[in-house]
């Protein structure tokens, strides 16, 4: 039942496909945010030192983030023409009004291209702090192109100037309010067409005056309903906006007039707010005042670190279980994963008391319905935080007070997202998938078993002892802490339903009108697994097969 939730919203054998290739680039991204990072520790701790074991830990971090890098652009090419594809209305709306993060992100990508090729392959060419600066540089193109995109993602999340539709402290929705609503500026040449008085009893407040504009909150409802009837190709004189087209200011026009205004696409005066509405928030800035993007970025950071750090403590603690002849390479190994393992345990302890709790506390102010699902406050579903008496804990960490209430699921009405005068059809109900309650409480679970396992081999390493079976768990961890960062990214996006952007456009209207039969999107998803495959393959054959024959050399 839960599954079939998700997959009643519209487009959903696309939605597999976009969340298949989006996991698979997300699965290989993660090493091109991390591994730098660390190797750029690496090297500081070189530069110090004049440690050789330092600069041969950088440089085998370094090989790993240049392999995956390769083989990431080559699925992120994949995934940008799936969206220009699969989602050419989201592509459009992202390239007319929030373009600048996307236009950004090409020279993110060209600094990371100079600056990991040319760590590489300037290894023995630079000084130690040459090496360092280089390395920064190169991890700081990476970290750049993510906070582009991690803007863009954000905004679809919780788009600039939300008004979220529930008060934790009465514990009520506030639907009945005209809530969620959005901050729009419409320009005044507009404002004598609308009927002001009509759109304040739909629920639009006006919060204030420009010098050319006037500022609203308008209800979703409506801003959903005009963003289809734009990307439909609607006219006014067969619009919505027919309901609030002020008839004082009609009657004054001549014929030919009121001919073009009744004719006029809907398209045409959206995009005039738009535009209008982006020029006041900031060309520039307008996805990074996404009110979870701040939480958002350090999040995204923090998963890629903890992947990064875990699936090379995996690697080296599986190493140390074995047999190694070569002393040498031994101390080696024990460095890389004294090193590896102190630095996932910090990072996961700051994943999981910090930068989750931000991320859990913006999504608790900005998306309550999604809060509702993600915690299950509801008595129609099995709920583990209310099987196991969370509520308080919940509350606590999501609004900082056990006296707040948290949103109930049950009472979110299926209905909020559509304008009661012209619904959208391909919408069956608002409420977003209780199936990321389950999803997310695996991915908790999953991570509280990885935090206490870097605990373990921490522990071990610092006591310079080893414990064969618990080493050999490494391989296992790698895969289980990759399980975490993928269900993260699947909470995010399908619990972002039924909204593709929230409050302004659903994944109908986003979506192509000409889609690809299931066994076309079976094989492209084909294609991104074997893209997955064969960077596994090359991974194993440049970094683990020459470190096996240095284990048994003597």
């Amino acid at each position: 039942m839960v599954v079939s939730q998700w997959l009643s919203y519209p487009a959903a054998s696309d939605r597999v496909l976009s969340m298949i290739g989006i996991e698979v680039h997300w699965a290989i991204l993660q090493y091109v945010l991390g591994l730098p990072f660390m190797a750029f520790i690496a090297l500081i701790i070189y530069a110090v030192k004049k440690d050789e074991t330092w600069k041969k830990i950088a440089l085998t971090l370094t090989k790993g983030f240049v392999l995956v890098f390769a083989v990431g652009a080559a699925t992120g090419t994949g995934s940008e023409f799936g969206l220009v594809l699969l989602w050419p209305n989201l592509t459009e709306a992202a390239g007319r009004y929030i373009y600048f993060p996307l236009y950004a992100e090409v020279f993110a990508f060209l600094m990371e291209v100079v600056f990991i090729y040319m760590l590489y392959y300037g290894w023995n060419r630079f000084k130690p702090w040459a090496l360092v600066l280089v390395a920064l540089l190169a991890f700081g193109g990476a970290w750049f192109s993510g906070s582009m995109i991690v803007s863009v993602n954000s905004y679809m999340v919780a788009p600039t100037g939300i008004h979220p539709a529930y008060d934790p402290a009465t514990g009520q929705w506030l639907y009945s309010q005209g809530y969620p609503k959005i901050d729009l500026y419409v320009p005044k040449s507009l404002v004598p067409v609308l009927n002001v008085t009509t759109l304040t009893k739909l629920g639009m407040t006006v919060s204030g005056v420009t010098q050319d504009s006037v500022k609203v909150e308008m209800p979703v409802r409506i801003v959903q309903r005009l963003a289809w009837e734009s990307w439909h190709g609607v006219k006014v004189k067969d619009s919505i906006l027919m309901l609030v087209v002020n008839k004082t200011t009609v009657s004054h026009m001549s014929q030919d007039q009121l001919n073009q205004l009744l004719n006029t696409p809907v398209k045409a005066i959206v995009d005039k707010i738009l535009v209008n509405t982006v020029q006041h928030e900031g060309v520039y800035t307008v996805t990074f005042k996404s009110p979870v993007y701040a939480a958002s970025i350090i999040h995204v950071l923090g998963a890629a670190l903890t992947t990064s750090s875990f699936t090379v403590m995996g690697v080296y603690a599986f190493r140390l279980a074995g047999k190694i002849e070569n002393e040498e390479y031994r101390k080696y190994a024990k460095k890389f994963l004294k090193y590896s393992a102190y630095f996932a345990v910090i990072i996961i302890a700051l994943q999981g008391f910090v930068f989750g709790h931000e991320m859990g506390s913006a999504i608790a102010h900005y998306n309550p319905e999604k809060l509702s699902a993600m915690e299950g406050v509801t008595t129609q579903h099995f709920s583990i935080t209310r099987t196991f008496h969370l509520d308080s804990l919940m509350k606590l960490l999501a609004y900082g007070s056990t006296s707040a209430h948290m949103p109930n699921y049950d009472t979110i009405d299926p209905n909020y997202c559509q304008c009661k005068a012209a619904p959208n059809p391909a919408i069956e109900s608002c409420k977003p998938p209780i199936l990321i309650h389950y999803l997310y409480y695996t991915k908790i679970s999953l991570a509280v078993l990885l935090g206490l396992y870097a605990l373990a081999i921490s522990y071990y390493v610092w006591r310079d002892k080893t414990s064969k079976w618990l080493f050999k768990l490494g391989i296992a961890g790698i895969v289980v802490v990759q399980l975490v960062s993928y269900l993260g990214w699947a909470v995010r996006e399908i619990g972002r339903k039924p909204w593709t952007i929230y409050g302004v456009m659903t994944p109908d209207v986003a979506h192509t009108f000409n889609p690809a039969p299931v066994w076309e999107v079976a094989l492209v998803a084909l294609y991104f697994l074997g893209m997955l495959a064969i960077l596994s393959y090359a991974v194993w054959r440049i970094l683990w097969v020459p470190g096996s024959k240095e284990v048994m050399a003597k």
